[in-house]
């Protein structure tokens, strides 16, 4: 899994349910794409790996977030998948 990072924060979603949701991207197209059509300036794909999950998980935890949403389309407002912040 892939997360966008804007320094050192990780990128959220705010959804209808007025929930925070950290978004992560099966691959880093995925999440280039992403920041290509939100013209996200400084926004820089990071691989989740074992050594980082669980910093990114605190800071997101932190920030609000209660879930994940697993690649994202703010143009359809569509999503692959959503699920708990574990």
């Amino acid at each position: 899994m892939w997360v966008l990072l804007v320094e050192n924060d990780p990128v959220m979603a705010r959804a209808g349910d007025d929930q925070n949701y950290l978004l992560l991207f099966k691959n880093v197209a995925k999440a280039r794409q992403f920041v290509v059509a939100q013209e996200l300036d400084g926004a820089q794909p990071r691989m989740v790996v074992r050594g980082n999950r669980e910093e990114i998980v605190r800071i997101a935890r932190a920030s609000g977030a209660t879930g994940t949403l697993l690649d994202y389309d703010p143009s359809t407002q569509q999503y692959a998948a959503a699920n708990t912040l574990n």
